[in-house]
């Protein structure tokens, strides 16, 4: 029979013993978790924010203990408690405990209540607090199942690898096998194949024909009579995006002026072609439009899945009175989110080629003649825009304005901007200059003055607006939150957040994270949605003067997104 080691049969055991150490930092972490954040949370987001956190505090608290008792044997160092004391410490810690995790767990759900409350939004119901305690605690059950895992497998194979080598170098080796496995399947298996299951969706969802949109019948759009691009190949985001605009009879209707019909383009990464072979077709449809013949030509950096902001493209359409041509391709059909996490080298290089491409006809022409080149994105598409440009100087010399819309706050030239903010501007909307140049708006009143209501100076062209709520999510989602407290927490906070919000580490990167999956949830001016807000701040950077009434065109425009969805 063979024979069973000592440290085998404990094992059983320890796989069921929990830490003491671990389990209370595992709870504080849990409660923290549930604090709020910028937007109201989902029960079962609620739930993986829990989950995580309360598996970091497990381990936290496990490592913790460990190097307690290590020191405490290095040292010698006991400590004993009278019976009496003892006896005290049993009864009045888990009340205390008890009456903390109530009490925090109701400050919390009130809390968050009152995040839901800032926004317009409805909090979660008793019944979806139960679900998402649900969810955290199966999530940190398979957490720690799988470390504890991953430790018994070292453990087997350090003891086999210990019949041949000495047992120090048997752990060391170990150690570095399960981790090298692990960090394999990780990466390789769970990773890139969860991103290759999300890709075969995406790519299924770019093959679809939207409902209710036919090809378009105006030879000035990509898809129409005489394009070079079928429309077909437009993908779904693109189709959307050809059969979106507004008729030059619309646009008159608003304005009360005589409009023209205006020009889009856009070309689809179908048939494997590289992103500058879809750069080249986009500029091929702009010359065969006459793009450059138009007043204003608007190049627009899309979202991972080939999204153009209508608010924004019909913005442009109706000040220029659809005298006008936007550009805009299909680089990628992923995600923004996945698309960010899988690849952000390709919405750089695309931001990059069609800006050049185009930059490249646009300079040769005469100044007289030439249209007013203007470039904008959202969140992916603004991180990707940015890229044509080496730093805002080159911005400067080489377009004539835009507006970036919910810019991730790691986009290069953004962090320079901010970081070069007049001393006591917050970083939420930082002052740039006085404003020669560059706004930052958390809404359309602060293109005439900045956050605190003091008066900018005169406003020189190119004017660029960046456009970010202090509630969106995808403008202050850092990896650097991880362990950094950021400046918009640190500073007061904005009128549209709730005043409990803080900085945790670890807790707020997550709460971030999962608040970027519902930042389209609120009204428009809340969160990821920017809206009519857009239009006055394309107006400014267009030529008109910061501050008019845009009332007409704001109405105009409403229709006919409403109209196109």
């Amino acid at each position: 029979m063979p024979s069973t080691s000592p440290s085998s049969r404990a094992w059983p055991a320890r796989w069921w013993h929990l830490s003491g150490t671990g389990l209370f930092f595992a709870a504080a972490l849990f409660l923290i978790s549930m604090s709020p954040s910028l937007l109201p949370r989902t029960w079962y987001y609620q739930g993986v924010i829990s989950g995580l956190s309360a598996a970091a505090g497990y381990g936290l608290g496990v490592v913790l203990a460990w190097i307690v008792r290590g020191l405490s044997r290095l040292i010698d160092l006991r400590i004993s408690v009278s019976l009496e004391a003892g006896r005290f410490l049993r009864i009045a810690l888990p009340a205390l405990s008890v009456v903390a995790v109530i009490g925090l767990t109701v400050s919390n759900v009130r809390s968050q209540g009152r995040t839901a409350e800032f926004l317009r939004l409805s909090p979660l119901r008793p019944v979806d607090w139960v679900g998402a305690i649900a969810v955290a605690v199966a999530l940190f059950a398979l957490i720690l199942a799988i470390a504890r895992g991953l430790r018994l497998a070292t453990h087997r194979l350090a003891e086999a690898a210990g019949q041949v080598l000495p047992r120090t170098i048997a752990s060391i080796v170990a150690v570095v096998v399960v981790a090298t496995a692990t960090l394999w399947i990780s990466d390789s298996v769970l990773f890139h194949r969860s991103m290759q299951a999300m890709a075969a969706i995406a790519a299924q969802v770019d093959a679809e024909q939207p409902e209710g949109r036919s090809a378009p019948t105006s030879p000035l759009v990509s898809g129409g009579p005489g394009s070079f691009e079928s429309y077909q190949s437009l993908g779904y985001q693109g189709q959307l995006f050809v059969t979106s605009a507004p008729t030059a009879e619309e646009i008159g209707a608003a304005t009360g002026r005589t409009a023209a019909r205006p020009i889009r383009v856009y070309a689809g990464r179908g048939d494997g072609r590289t992103v500058e072979e879809v750069a080249d077709a986009v500029l091929a449809e702009l010359e065969r439009t006459g793009a450059f013949e138009r007043k204003v030509l608007a190049v627009l950096t899309t979202t991972g899945t080939g999204w153009v902001d209508d608010w924004s493209a019909q913005a442009i359409e109706y000040l220029s009175d659809g005298d006008s041509a936007v550009a805009a391709m299909q680089y990628s059909y992923l995600p923004s989110a996945v698309a960010l996490l899988s690849d952000r080298g390709t919405v750089r290089e695309a931001g990059k080629v069609l800006f050049d491409k185009i930059h490249a006809v646009w300079s040769k022409l005469a100044e007289a003649d030439r249209p007013q080149l203007v470039v904008g994105g959202e969140s992916l598409g603004s991180y990707g825009g940015q890229a044509a440009f080496k730093d805002s100087d080159d911005m400067l010399r080489k377009a004539e304005g835009g507006v970036w819309v919910g810019t991730p706050s790691f986009t290069e030239i953004h962090a320079e901007l901010t970081a070069a903010r007049t001393p006591g501007s917050p970083e939420i909307a930082p002052v740039i200059d006085d404003g020669k140049h560059f706004r930052f708006a958390t809404s359309a009143d602060e293109l005439t003055r900045d956050y605190y209501g003091r008066d900018y100076g005169d406003w020189a062209f190119p004017r660029y607006v960046y456009a970010q709520h202090p509630s969106d999510p995808v403008v202050w989602w850092n990896p650097a939150n991880l362990g950094a407290e950021p400046d918009w927490l640190r500073e007061p906070l904005a009128r549209d957040v709730n005043p409990d919000v803080t900085w945790i580490p670890f807790v707020t990167f997550w709460q971030l994270t999962t608040d970027m999956a519902v930042g389209h949830d609120p009204a428009d001016g809340f969160g990821h949605r920017y809206g009519a807000e857009l239009i006055p701040e394309w107006g400014a950077v267009l030529g008109g003067v910061p501050g008019q009434d845009y009332s007409r065109i704001v109405a105009g425009v409403e229709k006919t997104v409403h109209r196109a969805k």
